[in-house]
C-alpha cells in the first residue's frame, strides 16, 4: 500500500525534472508568477539524483541554439532568484560564446544550476521534490484528483502524490520496434540490415562514436549511411566528421538518406535571397518573426554543414557528405546504398514515454501518443486520449510530446513537425502552460490559452533573430 506524500493535494505534480519539466517554472520566473504557481503546492518526481539537466548533458554534440539563447533562462526575469545566476562563472563563460553554439554538456550544467535554484524555491514554498524516484502510474480518483504512484529507486519505498493536475515531462525514446515497422525506401531496416544498425541517440551520446567506430575496423574505405532528415540526423554527421576524421575523410564517406528536403533557417527572406537561397514560398515564412523555416530549418553547425555540402552562398562544398532524397519513385539506389554501408545510423525520430494513466474505475486511459504517430498533446499542451480528447487535468511538454505551435506562437504555416526548442518551452509555451495549469486547478479542465506575448520581440532580445554564426566549427569554439 503506497503512502501519501507529506502534503496533499498539491496544485500540480510534475513528472520529470529535466529541462522541459522546469520550463514552465522558468517562464513563471520571467513573468513574475513563480510565487503564484508555487503557492498552490508543486510536487516534482525525478528519476535522477538532481533537477535540471535530465539527459541533456550526456550528449557529445553542440547545441542548435546560440549561447545567448540559453542565457535567456536567467536574464531579464521579474523574479530575482534565477537572475542571481547571471554572474555565476559558468554563465560568464557561456557569454563568451556569443551567437555561437555551445557544447550540450555545458547546456546541461546550466540547467543543473537552474534546477538547484528551483528545487530550493519549491521546498521553501511548501512543495515536494522527490529525486531518485520513479513515477509508475497515476489514476484519477472519484474526488477528481490525480494520484501518482512513485517508488524510490534507492530504498524501494512507495509514495502516492495527490494533486489537482499532472504535467508529464517524461521525454522520448527511439523505440527499437520502429526499425521493424517503418519502411525506408519501401521496406523496414530490420531484419534486413540486422547487425549493422545503431540508433542516432546512441551515437550522439558520450562514447557513441567509439561504438560506431567498431563497425569500421579494418575497412579501407568505410561507408556510413544515416537514415533521416532531422536535426539528430545531421548532428550525427557533424559529430562523425569531428571525431572520426580518418574514417570520414573520403568522398561519400557519409550518405544521408532523407524523405523531405533539407531546409535552411534564415532570419529573413532578404538574407536568404542574398545567399541565392530561393527554396521557399510565402507559407515557409513565420508571420510573427519573419524567419524563413523558423522551425523546419537547420541552425548553427548543422546548418553550416548542409549549406557547405550544397554550396549555398558560395561555400566550397564538402564531398565527404552526400545527401540522397528518397522520393519513392525508385527505391533501388537507396537499397544499394544501405546494402553497401558498413554501418547504418537510424535517425527516425522519438516517441513519447508517457506515464500509464487510469480512470476512477481503474480502467487504463489509452493515449494517442501510445497508440498512433499523432501528437500526444494538443495546442494547449493537454494530453490526448486515443480518441483525440483532452484528458482532464493532464498536460505534457518536452521531447516527442508532439506540440505544434499555432497562432500567436508563430512558426511557418508549412511546418508539419513538432517544436522541441528549449527556449520556446521556457518562454511562450511555458507561459501558456502556466496559464492553463493555474486555470485547470480552479476549473478542472483548461481551455486553450489566448497567449498574447510578443514572441518576435522576445526572439530579437534573445539574439535569435540575428544572423547565425557561420564560421567553421573550430573557429566558433
Amino acid at each position: 500500500m503506497a503512502r501519501r506524500a507529506p502534503k496533499a493535494p498539491f496544485r500540480t505534480t510534475i513528472v520529470g525534472g529535466g529541462p522541459a519539466a522546469l520550463a514552465p517554472l522558468v517562464a513563471a520566473s520571467r513573468d513574475g508568477r513563480l510565487d503564484e504557481i508555487l503557492a498552490g503546492g508543486v510536487a516534482v518526481i525525478e528519476a535522477g539524483p538532481i533537477l535540471g539537466a535530465g539527459r541533456l548533458g550526456r550528449y557529445a554534440i553542440w547545441s542548435d541554439s546560440t549561447a545567448e539563447t540559453f542565457l535567456t533562462a536567467v536574464t531579464d526575469h521579474a523574479d530575482p532568484r534565477l537572475g542571481q545566476l547571471v554572474d555565476h562563472p559558468l554563465c560568464r563563460e557561456l557569454r563568451g560564446y556569443g551567437k555561437g553554439s555551445i557544447p550540450l554538456e555545458k547546456a546541461g550544467a546550466l540547467m543543473v544550476l537552474i534546477g538547484e535554484v528551483l528545487h530550493k524555491a519549491i521546498l521553501d514554498a511548501g512543495g515536494l521534490v522527490l529525486v531518485d524516484h520513479e513515477a509508475t502510474s497515476a489514476h484519477r480518483d472519484a474526488d477528481g484528483l490525480w494520484h501518482t504512484k512513485t517508488c524510490s529507486r534507492t530504498m524501494g519505498t512507495t509514495f502516492e502524490v495527490v494533486s489537482d493536475t499532472l504535467l508529464l515531462a517524461t521525454g522520448g525514446a527511439q523505440d527499437p520496434a520502429r526499425l521493424l515497422e517503418e519502411p525506408v525506401a519501401g521496406r523496414p531496416l530490420l531484419p534486413a540490415f540486422a547487425g549493422k544498425i545503431l540508433q542516432s541517440d546512441d551515437v550522439l551520446r558520450q562514447g557513441g562514436t567509439e561504438r560506431l567506430a567498431r563497425f569500421l575496423l579494418g575497412r579501407t574505405e568505410p561507408r556510413i549511411a544515416i537514415v533521416g532528415g532531422s536535426t539528430s540526423a545531421v548532428a550525427t554527421a557533424v559529430l562523425l566528421l569531428r571525431t572520426l576524421p580518418e574514417e570520414t575523410k573520403r568522398p561519400g564517406s557519409i550518405q544521408i538518406l532523407h524523405r523531405r528536403p533539407l531546409r535552411i533557417f534564415y532570419p529573413s527572406s532578404e538574407a536568404a535571397l542574398a545567399d541565392g537561397y530561393t527554396e521557399f514560398e510565402p507559407r515557409d515564412i513565420c508571420p510573427v518573426s519573419g524567419f524563413v523555416f523558423r522551425f523546419a530549418g537547420f541552425r548553427t553547425e548543422s546548418r553550416d554543414l548542409i549549406m557547405n555540402v550544397r554550396r549555398i552562398g558560395g561555400r566550397p562544398g564538402d564531398p565527404r557528405v552526400v545527401p540522397m532524397l528518397i522520393d519513392g519513385a525508385d527505391p533501388a539506389p537507396a537499397h544499394r546504398l544501405l546494402e553497401e554501408a558498413d554501418v547504418i545510423v537510424a535517425a527516425l525520430g522519438y516517441r513519447p514515454r508517457l506515464l500509464p494513466l487510469f480512470d476512477s474505475s481503474g480502467a487504463p486511459i489509452r493515449l494517442t501518443g501510445n497508440t498512433s504517430p499523432r501528437p500526444a498533446v494538443d495546442g494547449a499542451c493537454r494530453v490526448l486520449d486515443a480518441k483525440g480528447r483532452p484528458v482532464a487535468g493532464v498536460f505534457g511538454i518536452g521531447l516527442a510530446a508532439g506540440f505544434r505551435p499555432t497562432g500567436a506562437l508563430g512558426g511557418e504555416p508549412s511546418f508539419v513537425g513538432q517544436a522541441n526548442g528549449l527556449w520556446l518551452w521556457q518562454t511562450a509555451v511555458g507561459s501558456m502552460l502556466l496559464d492553463n495549469l493555474l486555470t485547470a486547478a480552479r476549473e478542472d479542465v483548461a481551455p486553450p490559452s489566448p497567449f498574447a506575448l510578443d514572441l518576435h520581440v522576445l526572439e530579437q532580445a534573445a539574439g535569435i533573430g540575428a544572423a547565425p554564426d557561420l564560421r567553421p566549427a573550430a573557429a566558433a569554439r
